[in-house]
């Protein structure tokens, strides 16, 4: 593998992640666009025993000063409405096997992973402590206040997707058999502070997981590595 190009081949069986953020499920990450996703895939594994998990970060977004019941409701109904709309896709394509697609929130990580609260804890003591670790966290707020509320928002975000990428947590399968890779894909670059946090060892590693220290941006359609980038 090669850091800045797109992904030819999968070998083996394993799990596509694909983290949905709420701002932009009617924009950038519609149904109609995670469904196209799919279908690129489907190109790339040299096998159909694999599964997928939508991972909605609607519990990232109470790290804020002003939760209500108003803001439950709405994060509650772009669910829903996205969840139906996928699968409304997925049944009328018959593409994809819909048992082997699961739509999970983050918080089914935190519940579900006791190695999470472990790397949630250590990320905020470096957050107080390692000055590098503290800008990558200001990069990565594009403008937004340097806040406990924002910075915990990236810390919870980091700790997860590291949890997943080093296999510490069991997934639903269907399809699945060997879990031999698991692939996060987002639309966008990787946080500097994940990078930073991959490349100072500043959480375990020791995952078989090919794709254990990278991500896939799904705008470039290219693989980032981290030991590979020179933001850190």
């Amino acid at each position: 593998m090669k850091s800045g190009f797109d992904i030819n081949r999968i070998q083996g069986d394993g799990y596509l992640i694909l983290p949905l953020s709420m701002s932009r499920l009617a924009k950038s990450q519609t149904p109609e666009f995670c469904y196209e996703i799919l279908r690129t895939f489907l190109q790339k594994v040299e096998t159909f025993s694999n599964d997928v998990i939508f991972l909605y970060t609607n519990g990232l977004y109470f790290n804020s000063d002003e939760v209500s019941f108003e803001n439950r409701k709405k994060t509650n109904a772009q669910i829903f409405n996205h969840t139906s709309a996928l699968r409304n896709l997925i049944q009328k394509g018959r593409e994809f096997i819909p048992g082997a697609i699961h739509y999970l929130p983050v918080d089914y990580v935190i519940l579900n992973a006791p190695e999470f609260r472990v790397h949630y804890d250590a990320l905020n003591k470096l957050e107080a402590e390692d000055t590098g670790f503290k800008e990558a966290l200001a990069a990565d707020s594009e403008g937004r206040e340097y806040t406990e509320a924002n910075t915990n928002f990236l810390i919870e975000e980091i700790a997860i997707v590291h949890t997943l990428r080093q296999k510490l947590i069991e997934l639903p399968r269907t399809l699945v058999r060997a879990d031999t890779w698991r692939l996060v894909a987002y639309p966008g670059a990787p946080l500097v502070s994940d990078i930073y946090q991959w490349k100072k060892k500043l959480l375990p590693q020791g995952s078989d997981n090919p794709y254990g220290g990278a991500q896939y941006n799904l705008d470039t359609k290219q693989l980032v590595i981290f030991d590979d980038t020179s933001s850190v």
